[in-house]
């Protein structure tokens, strides 16, 4: 039994080891990252747009991300749209890779289009949050969706069996016990204060 659990233990870690990369460097960005910290520089360019008569904002937010075909950009939902201080429509296409806010010029029958690039870092943490309740058609996304919520299930699945591992070979090595012991009851005691 002992040597099945490391069997499957192993090749759990080693199908997933990429996504838990993905995830550690997430998190330690998250640690680190400052609101302070400076931002890659805005890339701005104009496009021709016209707007189609009665559209709606939805129907326009639609019509920009067909358009620009942002890579990996899921389309536009409500949350995404919104009205600058000129009340010309402002639609944000989020992909890991950052951030494409595309103005609306009518008058001018034009597109502002501003592109924040993510670093690296930052494209990481945006693809450790990603699962298949992820909104985007593109097949590649999808793909590291499956692979990503696969990685969840192994991250779970390693974390019992490694108890199961320790409860199999060293069920009285005293640090081990101190160890399992002392998270479960920070986890009892964090849920109970923070519940």
């Amino acid at each position: 039994m002992h040597d099945l659990l490391r069997k499957i233990h192993m090749y759990l870690g080693l199908l997933s080891w990429s996504s838990l990369i993905v995830f550690g460097i997430a998190g330690l960005t998250a640690t680190l990252h400052s609101p302070s910290d400076p931002r890659p520089a805005l890339a701005v360019r104009m496009v021709e747009f016209s707007v189609a008569p009665n559209s709606t904002d939805a129907d326009v937010a639609d019509a920009i991300w067909k358009k620009l075909a942002v890579p990996f950009a899921s389309p536009p939902g409500k949350w995404s749209l919104r009205r600058d201080s000129d009340n010309h429509l402002v639609v944000s296409l989020w992909s890991p890779n950052g951030v494409v806010n595309a103005t609306v010029i009518e008058n001018e029958a034009r597109l502002r289009v501003e592109t924040q690039r993510n670093s690296l870092a930052q494209a990481m943490n945006n693809l450790h949050a990603m699962t298949t309740n992820a909104d985007n058609p593109g097949w590649a996304i999808r793909m590291w969706t499956v692979y990503n919520e696969f990685a969840i299930w192994t991250l779970l699945a390693m974390a019992l069996t490694g108890v199961a591992l320790w409860l199999t070979s060293r069920p009285r090595f005293r640090l081990a016990q101190v160890a399992f012991l002392s998270t479960c009851v920070l986890f009892g005691v964090l849920y109970y204060v923070m519940r």
